[in-house]
């Protein structure tokens, strides 16, 4: 495997070249993301991104949110089945901490749950690539992560980047602000990268 470091002047860089637009969407992203949860299950937003999040993984955000609202409606969950099923366990009123599981996914859904948690980061392959400074394939990012220590150095990485860019912009940016920024430059930018 090549050398890949993960550098939080990775991320910090990739934030100082969003655009204003992409600013704008990504210090809302997790805040629309709640509003969805919010929609889905008025009573207990938290389970509802809970089930946004367990159905997440392979699905674009456009795709989760309609299986989410099919989860909700009864309708059948167009996704992997064992995800489905985590689904269904959730809104049958099991309780979403024995439920959701996974790293990413765990923090998918307490970032939706609330946008402010300075703990939970999201990361998936692009905020891997985001914070090694390229994109790597499938098989490189699988073996990068599947190292002891690795997910939770992105994560920290991620934590310092938001310090930094907070004092250097003189406003409080959380760890998934700057994710979610990084998130949406990252994908406009390099979109053709990742389809192919």
């Amino acid at each position: 495997m090549p050398d890949v470091k993960v550098s939080v002047r990775n991320i910090t860089r990739i934030y100082r070249a969003a655009t204003t637009d992409d600013r704008v969407e990504g210090r809302g992203w997790y805040a629309t993301a709640r509003e969805i949860a919010e929609s889905l299950d008025p009573q207990d937003p938290v389970r509802a991104a809970a089930v946004i999040a367990v159905l997440s993984p392979q699905l674009s955000w456009r795709r989760n949110v309609i299986e989410a609202q099919n989860a909700y409606a009864g309708r059948p969950i167009k996704t992997l089945g064992l995800n489905a099923e985590k689904a269904r366990r959730i809104l049958a009123g099991e309780n979403p901490e024995d439920v959701v599981s996974g790293p990413k996914v765990r923090a998918f859904w307490r970032t939706i749950a609330d946008p402010t948690d300075p703990r939970a980061v999201v990361i998936d392959r692009h905020a891997i690539d985001i914070a090694t400074g390229r994109v790597l394939g499938d098989k490189v990012r699988g073996v990068l992560l599947g190292r002891a220590g690795v997910y939770d150095e992105v994560c920290d990485a991620y934590r310092r980047a938001a310090r930094i860019l907070s004092r250097e912009f003189g406003t409080d940016l959380s760890p998934a602000v700057v994710q979610a920024t990084t998130w949406v430059h990252w994908r406009r930018e390099y979109a053709a990268l990742y389809a192919a």
